[in-house]
């Protein structure tokens, strides 16, 4: 991994308290020695002017960041969606890097992140999409948009506040989530990136069909675990009508690809256990 360039690109929007702590967790969990280069992109997709200001103070309290991992803070003048977030962090300086990692601001990271996916991939040319897994955690504000089914999950849980459950079980996937992800740029560059006509929701699921294509599969880790407060970022009212977009970029999924996510999942990727072999090497890695 010594050799390997490595783009942590995060999109961010109205959220400086999100965007903080994940920082903070990078800080405190990631290892930058263990590779040739690190570039810290934060990209913020036209939040309002008072967030902005906050999203951008945030990242210059991280001095040892800027040093460390070239941290630096871009932004869209409008908002222009998830794809296009992820496109502008993949573009900019795009030949400068070899793997890159997507994280949500609503995500924080824990020991070992970092080396597990660049490991993975590097090691293992036939994966497209390596996922992190996450303990989805739910706010009490988020309680009350919750689908029924998954508010009844909540309520058996009886939990208050950040516990929740595994967002999936580790091994093979259609597409590793979007809240944590990462991949090679020769898998970026074959696929041509992420399609702009999803504003949020299926832009990773599109992405990972379009891979399948060249013959790739993806993979959930299943260590570590790190941290997601599920749907932060969508939470805020202002920010988007979830539910909308979520129909809206079904209906463009599906007529691309002319079938149903569920559809595609059976045809073309049952899930497998993924081996077990891949999470017992970590505390030896170079």
């Amino acid at each position: 991994m010594k050799a390997t360039r490595v783009l942590i690109g995060i999109p961010t929007l109205n959220g400086p308290d999100r965007l903080n702590r994940l920082l903070f967790s990078l800080r405190h969990h990631t290892d930058w020695t263990k590779f040739a280069s690190v570039k810290l992109l934060v990209c913020d997709d036209g939040s309002r002017e008072k967030a902005f200001e906050e999203n951008r103070s945030v990242c210059a309290q991280y001095p040892d960041l800027v040093e460390k991992a070239r941290l630096e803070y871009i932004a869209h003048h409008a908002r222009r969606g998830i794809a296009a977030g992820w496109n502008t962090l993949c573009r900019h300086g795009h030949a400068e890097w070899d793997v890159a990692i997507l994280l949500n601001d609503d995500v924080e990271v824990v020991r070992h992140w970092l080396e597990t996916v660049v490991y993975s991939l590097v090691e293992n040319p036939v994966l497209g999409m390596v996922g992190l897994n996450a303990y989805l955690s739910v706010t009490k504000g988020q309680v009350d948009t919750l689908h029924p089914a998954a508010l009844e999950h909540v309520r058996n849980l009886q939990i208050d506040y950040h516990e929740a459950a595994l967002l999936t079980a580790g091994g093979t996937l259609l597409a590793s989530h979007g809240s944590a992800f990462g991949f090679r740029r020769d898998v970026y560059d074959k696929v041509g990136g992420f399609d702009e006509r999803y504003f949020c929701f299926y832009e990773e699921l599109d992405f990972g069909v379009a891979c399948k294509g060249h013959g790739l599969i993806h993979a959930m880790l299943s260590y570590p675990i790190i941290y997601h407060m599920g749907g932060a970022t969508n939470s805020i009212p202002s920010n988007l009508d979830a539910r909308a977009r979520m129909n809206e970029s079904r209906v463009k999924f599906e007529q691309k690809w002319l079938a149903t996510a569920s559809e595609l999942r059976r045809r073309i990727e049952p899930r497998a256990e993924l081996l077990r072999e891949w999470n017992t090497q970590i505390e030896n890695w170079p």
